[in-house]
């Protein structure tokens, strides 16, 4: 009787959600999945709908120019892209700017398109930045690493 009954929140929020006063919240609790304990809010709440950041915030993304690979099981073969610093190393490039491959040391690259990257801020990785040292489109630093 003296301590707090957890309430279900399928059972509470179609009967309470109206009367509702702005100075009780929801807040998560060790009653499991799926309860809900009404506890009035403080100032340190994190949950505040009007402290969520606004939806149309752009935030700058890196981009890098590395290798996806391709081929089969012990023959490799890598295609030269433009992708999200995030991405998956087979997702969806920007842009495809060559291929190399290893096992026969033949490579086809777009340097015009591969320069206009790089002046725009893409950061080549470190084994695409050796091939493209070796191709005379870029030139490594004093360590043997692109400088930028």
């Amino acid at each position: 009787p003296g301590a707090a009954k957890p309430i279900r929140l399928n059972s509470f929020l179609p009967t309470m959600a109206s009367s509702m006063s702005s100075s009780l919240c929801f807040r998560r609790s060790s009653f499991g999945a799926g309860h809900v304990r009404l506890a009035p809010s403080s100032s340190t709440s994190s949950v505040r709908p009007s402290a969520a950041p606004p939806r149309h915030v752009t935030t700058e993304n890196n981009v890098r120019i590395r290798f996806a690979r391709h081929g089969r099981k012990f023959s490799p073969f890598y295609r030269v892209v433009v992708i999200d610093s995030r991405a998956r190393r087979e997702g969806r490039p920007i842009q495809y700017l060559g291929w190399y491959n290893p096992m026969k040391k033949q490579t086809s690259l777009n340097a015009p398109a591969i320069k206009e990257w790089i002046s725009k801020g893409a950061q080549p990785s470190e084994s695409v930045a050796r091939l493209l040292a070796k191709a005379s489109i870029i030139e490594l630093g004093e360590f043997g690493t692109y400088a930028g």
